[in-house]
């Protein structure tokens, strides 16, 4: 069933079109992604959703049986509001209902007959409605989602006024899912989260019973969670089935066909025209102004519209020696805070290392010991032999806020003013634009400076802390390419783990003040962290079974055990092994429809798949348990 449908909405600001003509539709359980370039009026069109702006024209209907809720930004609070607090209010009106249970339960203790049945019949009512909402465990339900957004036990009593802004936001997205509406609007939910959030947050929105729309930069987060990208560009939007990865290869079918066909037209055009030039005073001009006439009615197609985008290239860079960075027992604390010690590693030339963690771990800290802003309490730090290093700063302060762009390149570098306009051109910044001030830039737009510093400096080793925020995906997917083509060594701090997936190929985690190495990227790391996990739990099961093994056998010493038909129990066992393995089989096999985008063309058959991969994922833990319990009996 449709949730959401607009139909021909368009929106301008005075002269500056912003969308026409847009037409959509949100169906019961969709996960939608929203992508398109920066400036493209993804949000506008988000605020018209919601209703704090308005379209110029066309339809916006929403299905009155169904809530939809959107990340607000967060709202003022008195000074002394917690973060459960703030969460819980969104439970005002189930506690008001719960109010007026006790209230209703106080009036059927002092009436009888007729007033207490109907009292009876207000209290059943209210109580299915209490349930329904989910009041028995709102407070449950808030705490976990909560803690899953990355917050302690001890935040729950911390003022919100003391919040970061990325405390703030991510509060604001904890007072949104605790209420669970039919359909989600989410703008960048995935800012200030970390990674551990990151996955949380993913694995909650996959099994979410309602439909998601999201306007996101993330792409691992979209291939993760989304089953539908529709694309706003160019003043149109665009539905593609699949998630970003399936949207990329549509994409670029799609454009291919276009291009084609608008050749195509276009050959024959020119042939008209020629025929027309030729003929239309000679003796077939009868034929040349017919032809004219077809011509001038003739559809035009368009050619495929291609965005501006950056230019990042570095070919060649000076050698080093074969050590390029070594590591020796690096320590950082402070006062009231140990951030890690310990940390001992050597980066060889060509090698390109990802540094993971959490939010505040000291992530960025090693960056700065490493190119000498920081002073470590431990251990020692040197380079290689003939290494010239760069360090890309996520909060751009080697950028002079008070310069002009064009001033930031032409005195730090030697470069004419002519040469310094057509650098600056490679990272999109025309006319004009060069005349702005830093401290006047967008996120974006300073990152897109700093990265031509970088390649106009010509290091042979790259610093990078976060080098993709505040881009959007296109320029992602260039900076991505820089670095997957930089001839040199790169050590980075990232969450974006597209990009860690891409160029990594070694990743060094940091978590509870320690360090772990893989030789991989971040999808490998998360595959072998996945398994000594799986082994840390079969050992403890392995331990707990042990332990009850022996206190049977001490029970077996004073009371007999039961007598088992094991002939029974074995076929039983043999029957639960064919269920498991034809239930696995299954599920492998609905794993790969499901990864397909061309699955989801079919909606109603994505439906079913998906409910019943769920229920294999219920039912699979089940009769492995069974097995197991089967298989004592034996013992």
């Amino acid at each position: 069933m449709i949730i959401l449908q607009g139909k021909n909405l368009k929106k301008s600001y005075i002269t500056n079109l912003i969308f026409e003509n847009l037409d959509f539709h949100i169906q019961e359980g969709e996960k939608v992604g929203l992508v398109g370039p920066n400036g493209t009026g993804k949000s506008t069109l988000f605020r018209c959703i919601t209703g704090e702006d308005s379209f110029d024209e066309g339809q916006l209907q929403m299905s009155a049986r169904h809530s939809m809720g959107y990340m607000e930004q967060m709202p003022e609070f008195a000074p002394n509001f917690t973060l459960l607090d703030a969460v819980m209010e969104m439970f005002n009106d189930i506690f008001a209902m719960r109010d007026q249970l006790r209230q209703l339960e106080l009036e059927m203790g002092s009436v009888e007959g007729d007033a207490l049945e109907k009292l009876l019949e207000e209290y059943s009512a209210l109580t299915h409605r209490y349930e329904d909402l989910g009041g028995f465990s709102c407070e449950s339900r808030a705490k976990g989602i909560i803690k899953g957004l990355g917050f302690t036990d001890a935040d729950f009593n911390r003022e919100i006024a003391c919040f970061s802004g990325g405390e703030k936001t991510r509060a604001s997205l904890a007072r949104l899912l605790v209420r669970e509406p039919d359909l989600l609007l989410l703008d960048e939910p995935t800012n200030h989260l970390d990674l551990e959030a990151l996955d949380w947050l993913e694995t909650y929105l996959r099994n979410y019973r309602g439909a998601v729309l999201v306007i996101s930069h993330d792409r691992y987060f979209l291939d993760q969670v989304t089953t539908r990208t529709m694309e706003l560009n160019h003043h149109a939007l665009k539905s593609y089935g699949g998630n970003y990865s399936r949207y990329l290869v549509l994409k670029a079918e799609q454009e291919m066909a276009q291009m084609r066909a608008y050749e195509k037209q276009q050959a024959e055009i020119a042939r008209t025209e020629e025929y027309i030039r030729k003929y239309k005073a000679g003796i077939k001009s009868k034929q040349a102004r017919g032809r004219e006439k077809q011509l001038s009615r003739l559809e035009r197609l368009e050619g495929v519209q291609s965005d501006k985008s950056m230019l990042l290239h570095m070919h060649e860079v000076s050698g080093t020696g074969e050590v390029v960075l070594e590591i020796r027992d690096l320590a950082m604390a402070y006062p009231d805070k140990v951030l890690f010690s310990g940390f001992t590693d050597t980066i060889y030339k060509g090698e390109k290392v990802g540094l993971i963690g959490g939010n505040g771990v000291g992530k960025s800290t090693i960056l700065k010991i490493i190119i000498g802003h920081l002073q470590p309490t431990g251990g020692t730090v040197h380079l290689g032999a003939r290494v010239k290093m760069a360090y890309y700063d996520q909060e751009h302060r080697q950028l002079n806020p008070d310069n002009k762009i064009i001033d930031e390149i032409v005195y730090q570098y030697d470069v004419t003013l002519r040469e310094a306009r057509d650098l600056l051109a490679q990272v999109m910044f025309f006319g004009e634009d060069v005349e702005k001030r830093i401290g006047d830039l967008s996120g974006g737009e300073k990152a897109r400076v700093a990265l031509l510093k970088i390649i106009l400096d010509k290091p042979n080793f790259l610093i990078m802390d976060e080098p993709t925020n505040h881009l959007d995906i296109s320029s992602k997917e260039i900076v991505e390419q820089f670095l997957e083509e930089f001839p040199g060594t790169v050590f980075m701090v990232s969450h974006d783990r597209y990009l860690l997936d891409a160029i990594c190929t070694r990743t060094i985690v940091l978590e509870d003040q320690k360090f772990s190495a893989y030789l991989g990227n971040y999808s490998y790391y998360r595959q072998k962290r996945a398994e000594l996990e799986r082994l840390a739990r079969e050992k403890q099961e392995e331990e707990a079974q042990r332990s009850k093994s022996q206190a049977k056998q001490g029970k077996a010493a004073v009371v007999e055990k039961p007598k088992i038909n094991k002939s029974k129990v074995r076929k039983e066992i043999e029957q639960l092994e064919e269920q498991i393995q034809a239930g696995e089989l299954r599920a492998a096999e609905l794993s790969e429809l499901l990864a397909d985008g061309a699955t989801y063309q079919d909606e109603e058959k994505s439906r079913l798949f998906v409910a019943e991969y769920k229920q294999l994922e219920e039912r699979i833990p089940a009769w492995y348990e069974a097995w197991e319990q089967l298989q004592l009996l034996l013992e």
